[in-house]
């Protein structure tokens, strides 16, 4: 663990100046004289960790941002029964605003983008504090090196740097969640203004873009190990979270009309290719530094982020430094649940490891949308989870496990009585990101350009085994020769690489393909189910937009057996017996005729079947090999879809109580009635997703009306 997770440890409830959210409370009246905090390079690397303690907190980017925030899509999904609206449920798109959640949520940004405010007023106010130039080279394009002025980069323009691409990933988020935003770049104790108004999302971003490009001109690159990173933010990062904020600026969102409380709909702003331009320059700069390739393997990226493993160079450009003991949910709501007892005796063999919780997971269609030969998909889709004596279970269900991170992943175990705070490591910027931000946004400027065409090869390079590179990468990426393909290829390629990681919905969106995706998500579910039953009319309409033809993939009957640990790549942990399992992406006949021996030794297979007593030690009742058929169930006796496939969308599309499909449309309940042969009619007909969230009533109150809420709530 490297010394500055140590630090933020010790300073995550910690108040290093007023931290207050102005939203919440009164400013600070108690506020330390400037030269007493940041009178030397240790008083202010102390008081910037202050701010880094905000990203690390459980109730923003160490859990929640990726579990109750991560909202449904095709990619990923928390099932939910309800039939009825919540008010708190925001993955599904029901949310009111007295949800406790949502106010947590807006408090605890708010509250990061103080706590940076004063860091920057402060270190600007510090006589520590200059920003100057110094002689530098610059190269011609024929070679002649001339002699230029550049920026003078100091440890404190570093860490100025640092703070405020830290508060502009607060504002990021606010401005998905919410659009228009109350907006300041000063503290509470620097103006009299307590109640920031409300701010075009438009104008946000162009202020915080033109900060960090002024800002990350004075950082240090992450090639220079005086920073540490990727534990600490680099001009890298801030190049990449520029360009973030410009895709997200020129991409479609939520709008309404001015004074329209009820009404919404997807737009973007008329100089949206502005926008893309910077993300592209922005891009290229880190990709022509040529200081990040993808090396490892995509596995190894998050297996060492559980093993506490940061790396330079390669995939990860930031990763949020958690502590062990002290945050991170990353690897325990992630990966396989695992029911450890911690008040058993006796030690079964997921003790080492402690409790997890599984909870983020992927949609059950997620793993068919692979390419078989994809080295990511065995790594990423889980398919069986961990009783309280730590007997394998299938997970085949309404969403399947995502195994990117796992407490099981690391090799030592973290122990028996432990939960969450796992210290666990999230690359919340990566290179592979950067690559495909630039490909999309070249594209959209100039088309598939070789350079936005290469970008997209460098990550299916590391995707697929190189022997199959010419077909699933140079073919591949060559045969999307329109701007409309090739966006399908580099959308399709962040759907495969960044689930869990609070992306997909927001791609979507920016490119105004929510709607249609959602839509066919839940009817994705819901022809299968009716198939499940017997038929359904929605099943070619789905196959067809899908391209796979689910009727002869979707298991609905897998067949597996116990067996003890061998060497696969594919799951890290070397101790835990795990399952074979028979049909993981296809659809057999019963193989069960034959015991399990002598299946495995009729295919040549490297497997040793064992019972559940050699891993609990019960009765010797249980002291056989054994099949198991797990059948898949989402109707009921009565052949109807069960309330998950009904309900998990709940706030965009469902079925009401006399089984006519619905809509949410500007706020407002509507049947929809769903075209079974033309799939485009559908989509022409859908509504806006409202995935925007209410001001919370509190700080409506605060406001004393200055705030409202639109999108209907």
């Amino acid at each position: 663990m490297k010394p500055n997770k140590i630090i933020i440890s010790g300073l995550a409830l910690m108040t290093l100046t007023a931290c207050n959210d102005y939203l919440e409370v009164e400013p600070a009246t108690n506020v330390a004289s400037t030269e007493l905090v940041y009178g030397s390079e240790g008083e202010v690397r102390t008081a910037l960790y202050g701010v880094y303690a905000k990203i690390c907190s459980d109730n923003l980017f160490g859990n929640n941002l990726y579990n109750t925030f991560q909202l449904n899509s095709d990619v990923d999904f928390s099932a939910n029964s309800n039939e009825a609206a919540v008010g708190n449920k925001p993955n599904r798109f029901d949310v009111r605003s007295d949800a406790s959640n949502v106010e947590s949520l807006w408090n605890n940004l708010y509250s990061g983008v103080e706590t940076a405010n004063e860091f920057i007023y402060n270190l600007q106010n510090s006589s520590l504090y200059e920003e100057g130039t110094e002689d530098g080279a610059q190269t011609a394009d024929d070679g002649t090196v001339t002699t230029v002025q550049v920026p003078k980069v100091t440890m404190m323009t570093q860490m100025m740097g640092e703070a405020k691409v830290m508060r502009a990933m607060f504002y990021h988020e606010l401005l998905w969640y919410w659009g228009d935003i109350p907006f300041t770049l000063k503290s509470t104790y620097e103006t009299d203004n307590l109640i920031p108004a409300v701010t075009p999302r438009q104008e946000v971003s162009d202020a915080l873009i033109a900060d960090l490009q002024h800002a990350a001109e004075y950082m240090y690159s992450d090639q220079d190990a005086s920073i540490a990173a990727p534990e600490r933010i680099s001009k890298e990062a801030a190049y990449a979270m520029i360009a973030r904020l410009a895709l997200q600026a020129g991409g479609y969102s939520l709008n309404h009309a001015a004074g329209d409380k009820v009404n919404y709909t997807m737009t973007r702003p008329n100089n949206y290719r502005d926008y893309y331009t910077i993300a592209r320059d922005y891009t290229k700069k880190i990709i022509d530094a040529e200081g990040h390739h993808l090396n490892k393997a995509y596995r190894d990226v998050f297996i060492d982020e559980c093993n506490f493993i940061p790396a330079t160079g390669d995939d990860p450009i930031f990763e949020i430094p958690f502590a062990k003991e002290n945050n991170s949910y990353w690897g325990y709501a992630q990966g396989p649940s695992s029911g450890v007892d911690a008040s058993v005796v006796d030690d079964y063999s997921n003790s080492t490891w402690g409790k997890t919780d599984g909870g983020v997971r992927t949609t059950a269609f997620y793993r068919y949308t692979f390419d078989p030969l994809d080295l990511r998909r065995d790594y990423i889709c889980g398919l069986w989870y961990y009783d309280g004596q730590g007997l394998p279970a299938i997970r085949l269900d309404y969403a399947m496990h995502n195994n990117k991170w796992s407490k099981l992943w690391n090799t030592n175990g973290l122990g028996k009585s432990t939960t969450s705070a796992t210290g666990i490591n999230f690359a919340y910027i990566r290179y592979t990101d950067v690559l495909l931000m630039f490909a999309e946004a070249e594209n959209e400027l100039n088309g598939p350009t070789a350079d936005a065409q290469e970008a997209l090869k460098i990550v299916r390079r590391r995707a697929f085994d190189s022997a199959n590179h010419a077909d699933k990468v140079d073919n591949y990426v060559a045969a999307a020769n329109t701007k409309e393909d090739f966006l399908k290829l580099v959308l399709d390629e962040r759907k495969w690489e960044f689930a869990g990681e609070n992306m997909r919905w927001k791609d979507l969106v920016r490119n105004n393909q929510y709607a249609e995706t959602v839509f066919f998500t839940f009817l994705d579910y819901y022809a299968m189910a009716e198939a499940m039953a017997g038929t359904s009319s929605y099943i070619d309409m789905v196959e067809q937009h899908d391209n796979i033809a689910w009727q002869e993939v979707f298991v609905s009957d897998m067949y597996s057996f116990l067996v003890k640990n061998y060497y696969d790549a594919n799951f890290p942990n070397r101790s835990l017996y795990m399952f074979y399992i028979v049909n993981p992406y296809e659809v057999i006949v019963n193989p069960t005729s034959d015991t399990p021996a002598k299946y495995v030794s009729n295919n040549d297979l490297p497997y040793e079947p064992v019972s559940a007593r050699s891993i609990t030690g019960l009765s010797s009742s249980s002291n056989s090999v054994a099949w198991n058929t797990t059948t898949l169930a989402w109707t009921n006796d009565d052949g109807s879809a069960k309330n998950q496939v009904l309900y998990s969308l709940f706030g965009f599309i469902r079925t009401n109580q006399r089984g006519n499909f619905v809509v949410v449309d500007n706020g407002a309940v509507k049947n929809f009635t769903i075209n079974a042969d033309n799939a485009q009619d559908n989509i022409n007909r859908l509504p806006a997703v409202r995935y925007i969230l209410p001001i919370p009533d509190e700080a409506i109150a605060r406001s004393s009306g200055a705030y409202t809420n639109y999108y209907g709530y």
